[in-house]
């Protein structure tokens, strides 16, 4: 079965509202990004989710403590977040574990009451004005190109018998999507939406291995960890108009320091 794509884009919202559903989140459960928490943001390593990146945290930072004579050394600032870019932004099974979340969760200050609040998002181009997913006209380009690249490329590569190639990651990262295209049996349909099929089931297939990963890190570190994750759609073409970029939130979590889990 394919994916409704009218009901994916009307669940997408803008960073500056993406940005205050975590505000209520992080006041919801006393997160204060300056003083108890660490911000994780696990992403592809395209530059249209760099830029993204740098709009959450454009956003975050109103919520931000002002930095004061008093407790400057006391303030973590925003700009120390601790960044993971996977291909793709998937926290493959069985490949990433949560020791490549310790740096970060060794940073919080206040450990006995310490959180990490971890955001992470796939993404999938969308020209929306020829309504197809999987492209997307990138900064100072006339032509489009694939985004996510790293997925559609690998996917093309699937469909059509290529080798694979050399680089680990990349290997990884293909062997996850060919389990994807077989469990989820997705085929080439019109307009990219096998793109989005696969997109959005890779980031969910992850879901539960990465629950049980942070769930290890949690009792580990005797930490809080929110999960906030989903899909980053690109459809900005000029750096003047990447306030048209959104996001779908598809999971939120969070897990105690006793290992509990509870959706939000």
């Amino acid at each position: 079965m394919g994916v409704d794509h009218k009901e994916f884009l009307n669940k997408a919202v803008f960073i500056p509202d993406l940005c205050e559903q975590i505000k209520v989140i992080m006041e919801r459960y006393n997160i204060d990004l300056g003083r108890n928490a660490i911000l994780v943001i696990i992403t592809c390593l395209d530059d249209q989710c760099t830029t993204v990146i740098e709009y959450i945290k454009r956003e975050l930072r109103k919520f931000h403590p002002k930095s004061s004579s008093k407790d400057d050394d006391n303030i973590i600032h925003i700009e120390k977040f601790y960044g993971m870019r996977l291909f793709g932004g998937i926290f493959i099974p069985e490949i990433k574990t949560y020791e490549s979340l310790l740096p970060a969760a060794h940073h919080i200050p206040e450990k006995e009451k310490g959180n990490l609040l971890i955001l992470n998002f796939s993404h999938i181009g969308y020209d929306y004005e020829k309504k197809h997913f999987g492209k997307l006209v990138r900064y100072g380009h006339i032509n489009s190109t694939h985004a996510c690249g790293a997925i559609k490329s690998l996917y093309e590569r699937i469909i059509n018998k290529k080798d694979m190639p050399i680089d680990a990651d990349l290997k990884a990262l293909s062997n996850y999507l060919q389990e994807i295209v077989k469990t989820y049996n997705i085929k080439k349909q019109t307009n990219g939406l096998d793109i989005l099929q696969l997109t959005i089931k890779a980031y969910e297939h992850q879901i539960p291995w990465l629950k049980g990963q942070l769930k290890e890190l949690s009792l580990l570190d005797r930490i809080n960890i929110i999960y906030i994750g989903g899909i980053e759609i690109d459809m900005s073409k000029t750096c003047e108009e990447m306030n048209k970029d959104k996001v779908v939130i598809i999971e939120k979590f969070i897990i105690d320091n006793t290992g509990t889990v509870e959706i939000i």
